[in-house]
């Protein structure tokens, strides 16, 4: 391929980047919101088959996503930002109907270049750049879908992000939702009297500090406080525990676990099993490979969710 051809593979990818607005966000209903201001994806194009970029922007402050310690945008945000892109591209392109279920079977994200996250005097504007690889019927009762991504600041890459996500009709959801569950079984479990809300953690309000700490468990083990009326993790009713939750409990455990002044900056989680809301969840950590945190959250014995994540010393 002669290096004269490169400029029209291109064109195409940067005309996009140049057409993507900022001014307003995609409708809530595509990212499954039901308040504007938790929508953050602004628009979308679709450059090439299987290829879309994305555009996001970040607020500088939110109820729920803070600057870290050295005013870095909130890795969680980052996160959210990814599962809504996901959401809204089956959505808006694969024409996946309004009310199917989303089952998120993974979510990976890896930081690479902390600077450009630094939050200044107005909101960051960001560019997902998409590649999409899907299997099955999106009208059908199963649609699977893996989505890699590429998030930009300032134009240059700076995280990069994967995403695995079942999309089921109402009938499969039942089946998928209460599989190898004893009905029979679920019963209402509150936190023992003896539980204390943990420490302070990476400046979060005492609202958004999601463990407890049981009188005789150990220093890595915690309880997960779920509070149907947040206004965050429960801004619509759902009928588990979400995703979202258990992956800020992991970086709670782990800024609890790791060393004071650390950021995550690496996450690779995997949910397992869907967490009932009136039963107690522990979340547990401990040492992984490679200077790695292993972090599981776990109902009884059935594992929720686990996750391998990197905390680095700013």
């Amino acid at each position: 391929m002669s290096v004269s051809t490169l400029p029209s593979m291109w064109a195409p990818v940067e005309r996009a980047r140049a057409g993507l607005t900022f001014d307003r966000t995609v409708p809530r209903q595509l990212v499954h919101r039901a308040s504007v201001t938790e929508v953050f994806l602004t628009d979308g194009a679709q450059v090439a088959s299987g290829r879309f970029l994305v555009g996001a922007q970040w607020p500088r402050h939110h109820s729920l996503y803070h600057p870290d310690q050295s005013g870095r945008c909130d890795f969680m945000l980052l996160a959210e930002t990814v599962r809504q892109a996901g959401i809204f591209l089956m959505h808006r392109f694969y024409d996946v109907p309004l009310g199917r279920h989303f089952v998120f079977k993974s979510l990976d994200l890896h930081i690479d270049d902390l600077d450009a996250l630094r939050v200044g005097d107005t909101p960051l504007g960001a560019v997902l750049d998409v590649s999409v690889t899907a299997t099955g019927r999106p009208d059908g009762s199963r649609f699977d879908a893996q989505l890699d991504v590429t998030i930009e600041v300032g134009g240059q890459p700076c995280a990069r992000s994967s995403v695995a996500v079942v999309m089921v009709d109402a009938r499969r959801y039942e089946v998928v939702r209460h599989r190898g569950r004893d009905l029979t079984d679920v019963a209402t479990v509150t936190p023992p009297a003896t539980c204390s809300a943990a420490p302070v953690i990476a400046g979060r309000q005492d609202a958004n500090v999601l463990l407890r700490t049981a009188a005789d468990a150990d220093s890595t083990t915690w309880l997960l406080h779920v509070d149907l009326q947040h206004p965050g993790y429960f801004e619509h009713p759902s009928d588990h525990v979400p995703g979202m939750m258990l992956l800020e409990a992991f970086r709670q455990a782990g800024h609890l676990t790791a060393a004071s002044g650390c950021s995550l900056t690496s996450l690779e989680a995997r949910f397992r099993s869907f967490g009932e809301l009136f039963q107690s969840i522990t979340i547990r950590s401990s040492a992984g490979p490679s200077g790695l945190l292993r972090l599981t959250a776990a109902q009884g014995e059935r594992t929720l969710a686990e996750a391998d994540a990197l905390f680095i010393r700013d």
